[in-house]
């Protein structure tokens, strides 16, 4: 598996979108029999399934799912011809194939960032045809390899009117979901991207985006990472956060790496230490993947 970054990646990595390229789309591993089987390996209750309403200015939660006791081969099946995401995360925890992609996968960025990388996770997202994520963002920074069909992706500026530092702050103490309000005119101020397989990209930390699928199945890795600075950055979101709820302040947005900023990580660190959120509990599932409808799942 070999990565082909732009010249450019360096002085542009975690500035703006960069795309690249690779050859992991001629991997065996993600034809329909590696995937069954990975389906088949892949611990059953990390499965995230999910079912997203379309894209609206309303926030509307994905309806969530669980597919027990079908092999793989007939949940791959449902989700072609259903309307299913499956997001298998930490796929590089669970699995040593995946474990040894993620870290050449990742050796390789490191090389053409320049940057140091860690906390280092590979997923394998398996989407329906014509399945949408609404508009969100994620606080790790993101690396998303197409590897079988199309998708479009809408990619918005990391401004206060895309997404509230109140907002960001919620999911960073896991308050809430990654979603976020969407306005229908945000889209003048998009960069959008066709992926095609043999492509990927990444761009600045907590920049919102959505994501629409072509026609056919989709199979993508979904992978997060952090460096030293978006560490930092990370963090002083989540001191926000705090000082927003516990004293009532009003924080300024964190902006690079400064003497503020290291403060804040310092900070939130140290709340970390004493109190770590407990995340949003498991919603309870809504239905369940079901190979003899006719649209794959069976609402509960």
């Amino acid at each position: 598996m070999t990565f082909f970054w732009p010249s450019h990646t360096r002085e542009s990595f975690g500035k703006t979108l960069i795309e690249a390229s690779h050859t992991l789309h001629a991997d065996s591993h993600f034809q329909d029999d590696g995937l069954a089987e990975l389906l088949d390996e892949f611990p059953r209750e990390h499965l995230g399934i999910y079912c997203f309403a379309p894209q609206s200015e309303e926030r509307v939660e994905p309806a969530h799912g669980r597919a027990d006791g079908i092999s793989g081969r007939d949940l791959l099946d449902a989700v072609k011809r259903g309307h299913i995401w499956l997001n298998l995360r930490d796929a590089s925890r669970h699995l040593v194939d995946y474990d040894n992609l993620c870290d050449d996968l990742f050796d390789q960025l490191e090389v053409a960032s320049g940057r140091h990388i860690f906390k280092r996770d590979l997923g394998v997202l398996i989407s329906s045809p014509n399945v949408n994520v609404q508009y969100h963002l994620d606080i790790p920074l993101v690396l998303l390899v197409q590897i079988r069909g199309r998708k479009r992706v809408w990619l918005y500026p990391t401004d206060e009117q895309f997404a509230s530092s109140e907002h960001i702050e919620a999911i960073s103490l896991r308050e809430t979901e990654e979603d976020l309000p969407f306005q229908a005119g945000f889209d003048a101020h998009a960069k959008v991207v066709d992926l095609e397989p043999g492509m990927a990209i990444t761009w600045p930390q907590a920049a919102p985006h959505r994501v629409q699928n072509a026609d056919v199945l989709n199979v993508s890795l979904s992978c997060e990472f952090m460096t030293l600075p978006a560490l930092i950055h990370a963090n002083a979101i989540h001191a926000n956060a705090i000082l927003r709820r516990k004293a009532g302040w009003h924080p300024r947005r964190p902006d690079g790496v400064t003497p503020g900023t290291l403060a804040k990580a310092g900070l939130s660190r140290m709340m970390k230490l004493v109190h770590r959120p407990a995340g949003t509990p498991n919603p309870a599932p809504q239905f369940v993947v079901d190979p003899d409808a006719e649209t794959g799942v069976r609402l509960l």
